[in-house]
């Protein structure tokens, strides 16, 4: 799944959007490219579940095409 997240803007940002990833599925792959605000994840559940975890962190994720 690829995310788009506007609002991502540094190192910390990234940090606490792979932490959130992590939190709810600790097998996940999570790539990301803070450059074009891109996020990446590999992971078993929902995307819905995924975007949920990072909003709850306090970002704004879309689902890319």
């Amino acid at each position: 799944m690829e995310l788009k997240v506007n609002d991502m803007s540094c190192g910390g940002c990234a940090k606490s959007i792979a932490r959130a990833v992590t939190a709810v599925d600790p097998a996940a792959k999570v790539e990301i490219d803070i450059a074009s605000k891109i996020v990446k994840v590999e992971s078993v559940l929902p995307s819905e579940r995924l975007v949920a975890a990072i909003e709850a962190a306090g970002f704004h994720p879309t689902v890319s095409a």
